[in-house]
């Protein structure tokens, strides 16, 4: 990712005639090759926002698949047992 915003962002930049050497070499794939400067500021934003969301909805998928605990009221403590337990 690193070596595209270099690319991207730097090198196009400082040696405008790459970027038509770029459109001759490569046709169709051009684009992946002599990004906007644009893009390139709103790619991490967008993959930003994206990470958000998927960390968001794993947390909400996870609270709404995992079982609520047992209520204490049903559990049978007893004082007697509690004791001994504690004595041991």
């Amino acid at each position: 990712m690193l070596i595209y915003y270099t690319w991207g962002l730097v090198i196009l930049q400082l040696f405008p005639g790459l970027a038509d050497w770029v459109v001759a070499t490569f046709g169709a794939f051009a684009p992946l090759f002599n990004p906007s400067p644009d893009f390139l500021v709103q790619l991490p934003i967008y993959l930003g926002v994206v990470l958000i969301m998927v960390i968001a909805m794993w947390i909400g998928w996870t609270m709404l698949t995992t079982p609520a605990p047992e209520p204490l009221e049903d559990f049978d403590f007893d004082e007697e047992e509690v004791a001994k337990k504690a004595e041991e």
